[in-house]
């Protein structure tokens, strides 16, 4: 439902926070206030879009990054990297490091030359997804 408005010589029109001083106008002319009011409107929307493109974009290359990061720990399995990603996404520390134990005996982590105690640990640290120290990591890995 829209509303239709009827405006005098000299009105005002407050909407949004924002105001319209009508003054001497024709039908034609408050089409096109009517327009440039609203378009302010329309910009703020296509920023607000357009800004969270650029935000999901620079997601992704963190993700895309964070992924070849990972990679070769987990045999060059990309699907693993993003589904380990998304199972540790908001797990407890302890979670994770028990997530870790039973992948590398699954061998779904590489064990080769300890990676899964140091590397992982830095990986994940350095993208704020585990918060403890390199200490409670080795403590908890096997």
């Amino acid at each position: 439902m829209s509303d239709t408005y009827h405006y005098e010589d000299g009105a005002i029109h407050h909407d949004h926070k924002k105001v319209i001083h009508i003054d001497n106008v024709n039908g034609n002319d408050v089409g096109r206030l009517i327009s440039a009011f609203f378009k302010e409107d329309a910009e703020e929307a296509e920023y607000e879009e357009a800004r969270s493109l650029i935000e999901d974009t620079e997601s992704e290359k963190d993700d895309t990054e964070l992924i070849e990061k990972l990679k070769p720990i987990f045999y060059n399995n990309e699907e693993d990297v993003r589904l380990f990603l998304k199972e540790i996404s908001g797990m407890k520390p302890g979670d994770i490091t028990d997530l870790v134990n039973r992948w590398v005996t699954d061998k779904r982590i590489s064990n080769y030359g300890y990676s899964r105690k140091g590397v992982l640990w830095e990986i994940l640290s350095d993208a704020g997804l585990y918060a403890k120290s390199r200490q409670n990591w080795n403590r908890r890995v096997d």
